[in-house]
């Protein structure tokens, strides 16, 4: 998952090709961690570190997404920290084996997002955004 993570940061900071969801950070989001998401979405987990890459160290965040709709939705996250580019990608990232490309009613999915910074930041806002098919 890694990997993928890496190709989304590749991708013009990470926006799929065929998701349009655009997102912005909260207006008046000025420092520390900001969340922005729909009541269909809850953040189960949130941490960052600097973590051993094929890269050299770089900051991952780690963040935890459940739906709790009564339907399957697919979700993009946006990272936005105070300096530096946003990161952005979807839950699920990849089409799973079996399983519809969105996570199902009170699905929980956990997704490492590298990035390259070298240092810890001192904010960022979450904005998490349901992605229509």
């Amino acid at each position: 998952m890694a990997a993928a993570a890496a190709l989304a940061v590749f991708w013009g900071g990470g926006n799929l090709p065929g998701t349009t969801v655009r997102a912005q950070p909260p207006e008046d989001w000025k420092g520390g961690i900001a969340y922005d998401l729909p009541p269909t979405a809850k953040i189960t987990r949130v941490s960052f570190y600097l973590g051993k890459t094929e890269s050299g160290p770089l900051l991952i965040y780690e963040v935890g997404l459940q739906n709790v709709s009564p339907k399957a939705t697919r979700f993009k996250l946006t990272i936005f920290p105070l300096e530096g580019d946003p990161v952005s990608g979807s839950y699920p990232l990849l089409e799973r084996k079996g399983k519809p490309l969105a996570l199902e009613p009170k699905e929980e999915m956990v997704q490492k997002w590298p990035v390259f910074a070298r240092e810890l930041p001192k904010g960022f806002a979450l904005v998490v955004k349901e992605i229509e098919e």
